[in-house]
């Protein structure tokens, strides 16, 4: 959903996220417009799912940092803030926690398909991470019980149940039945 069709600045769109109606609101912003993400009971589990079993390798060896629906990364300053369903960057790209949106692209974005998206808009999203420097992203389609990886400079891939994701070169040794993903559904 779409709030304000009017191109703005970065400091326009953290005036308008810091408004105390828009506290519990998850605003992006894209192509210089702010969005609402839209929450969805079946795509927050998805993600609390995706979002623990990644801790799980990270945390251990603290390689860096897995954010949830509440962080969001500043992909350019021209008008493009994600707020990846979940997100992961590399201890090594960011030393240090930032006290507010991850100044860089995140290395994993994983964007879990709600009612209220449309399938070609997040093929778009994921193209735009990948466009800012992105290395991998995910698009969970709990309807499909499939996932579409996204690599720069390289095919889509499918995956589906009975496949198994890699995390690559973000995570080396890091793998995902997709079956597990969707298990509780």
């Amino acid at each position: 959903m779409v709030i304000r069709e009017q191109k703005m600045s970065l400091d326009e769109y953290r005036a308008v996220t810091e408004l105390p109606e828009n506290r519990d609101r998850h605003l992006e912003w894209i192509d210089g417009e702010i969005v609402e993400k839209m929450g969805s009971f079946t795509p927050s589990r998805i993600a609390a799912l995706i979002s623990f079993l990644l801790n799980s390798f990270v945390l251990p060896r603290a390689i860096g940092c897995v954010t949830g629906a509440d962080g969001s990364y500043l992909m350019s300053p021209d008008g493009q803030m994600f707020i990846p369903d979940v997100g992961y960057i590399s201890r090594a790209r960011l030393p240090q926690a930032p006290a507010r949106e991850v100044p860089l692209p995140p290395d994993l974005a994983v964007e879990v398909k709600s009612p209220t998206d449309r399938v070609r808009d997040l093929r778009k999203k994921a193209e735009q991470y990948l466009a800012h420097g992105t290395a991998m992203v995910w698009l969970v389609l709990p309807e499909a019980n499939q996932v579409e990886v996204y690599i720069p400079d390289d095919d889509v891939r499918v995956f589906g149940l009975d496949d198994t994701i890699s995390g690559g070169a973000v995570l080396p040794d890091f793998t995902l039945s997709v079956r597990a993903i969707f298990s509780e559904l």
